[in-house]
């Protein structure tokens, strides 16, 4: 999951270098909110927005949750930070950690390192769209979702 984070981000990189047509980014609207996990600040999550209808025009968009819990939403064609187009969205949300195994390995350099493995901290029917159970519609002007986690079922 952190590699489609860290390769959407650099996709994002890329072609804010192109010229879009038109002259310039795509018009977005602010969405912005916080995220929790029973009640507290959930930091270093990553929430998608996915557009309900792919044809509505809609883009796909991510925000990278601070120690706060809070996130600011950004499309690949938009400018840094400035939110996604309007319309609906379902969102997931995906939130893990690297964690030492106890084990030790030997990285590329052959030095001997800590084994690491990836632990999901928040549930993972978030990270999926047919159970997430949270949507927003994002319209013109400043938008705040605020998503209350919860680790029950």
């Amino acid at each position: 999951m952190k590699n489609k984070f860290l390769l959407f981000f650099a996709l994002i990189g890329l072609l804010a270098t192109i010229p879009a047509c038109g002259g310039g980014a795509i018009k977005t609207e602010g969405v912005t909110g916080v995220v929790t996990l029973d009640g507290e600040p959930l930091p270093n999550a990553t929430v998608y927005f996915t557009p309900v209808d792919k044809a509505s025009g809609a883009q796909q968009s991510v925000g990278r949750t601070n120690e706060a819990g809070e996130y600011k939403l950004q499309t690949l064609l938009g400018a840094a930070d400035a939110g996604t187009t309007p319309g609906d969205y379902v969102v997931t949300i995906d939130c893990v950690d690297e964690v030492e195994t106890g084990n030790m390995t030997t990285n590329d350099d052959g030095e001997e390192v800590p084994e690491m493995e990836e632990v999901q901290r928040a549930p993972a029917r978030y990270l999926n769209a047919e159970t997430s159970g949270l949507t927003a519609t994002v319209v013109k002007g400043s938008n705040t979702f605020n998503f209350e986690l919860t680790s029950e079922e």
